[in-house]
């Protein structure tokens, strides 16, 4: 007769656990992104002014942006499977809800206002953040009024600093720009009383102030 080893049962211990924790989510969007192409669970539509209709799911979109999770929680779009989204870009829409499915988005000059104003609308930090340094990183003398007024417009606090002190800092540059010309002489005032604007001397701010007065 053959001896079989005995192998001993492991000991129980009460506070013995084992957490396994997945590092990644990337497949799992993936399938939700597929799952999207191919309209399968969807269960609602989108669709802008221009007739562009985009399929989702509204348990993907309220996760990642507090504007759908109010509207499919406590709005009367909550029961509706055609949601009508006035007053946004088909374009911009449609790269916001791809972002959200894949965490991936181009920011690029000829979608940067339509994206900004979109990603302000529906509270995607992330996205309008993305729009902001991308902005940093065109700025100057002939644009960076123009940056400060979208900074402003759309409540991007961080850029809305940097670009002022950007226009103190390269005053004498900015003031040769068109954008400084189609400033209102409000406007112009209240920079040019900056105390931290830099210019080669007192002189030309007098010599400034007296041109707007003439305006």
């Amino acid at each position: 007769m053959e001896n079989t080893k005995q192998i001993p049962e492991p000991r129980r211990c009460e506070s013995a656990k084992y957490k396994y924790k997945k590092s990644s989510y990337v497949e799992i969007f993936e399938v939700l992104q597929s799952l999207r192409w191919d309209e399968m669970f969807c269960d609602f539509k989108l669709e802008t002014d221009d007739g562009k209709v985009i399929c989702g799911h509204k348990v993907v979109l309220a996760s990642a942006s507090t504007y759908f999770h109010a509207m499919f929680k406590n709005c009367e779009e909550k029961n509706q499977y055609l949601v009508i989204m006035k007053q946004l870009d088909s374009t911009a829409l449609q790269l916001l809800v791809n972002f959200i499915y894949s965490g991936e988005i181009t920011v690029t000059e000829n979608n940067l206002q339509v994206l900004l104003e979109a990603s302000n609308i529906l509270q995607l930090q992330e996205v309008k953040e993305a729009c902001s340094d991308f902005l940093q990183t065109q700025m100057c003398p002939k644009n960076c009024i123009g940056i400060n007024a979208l900074a402003d417009l759309h409540s991007c606090t961080k850029l809305l600093r940097s670009s002022e002190l950007y226009i103190q800092q390269h005053f004498s540059d900015v003031v040769e720009g068109d954008e400084f010309l189609s400033l209102s002489p409000e406007q112009m005032v209240k920079l040019i009383a900056c105390d931290e604007l830099k210019v080669p001397s007192e002189e030309n701010v007098g010599d400034l102030k007296c041109i707007i007065i003439l305006f």
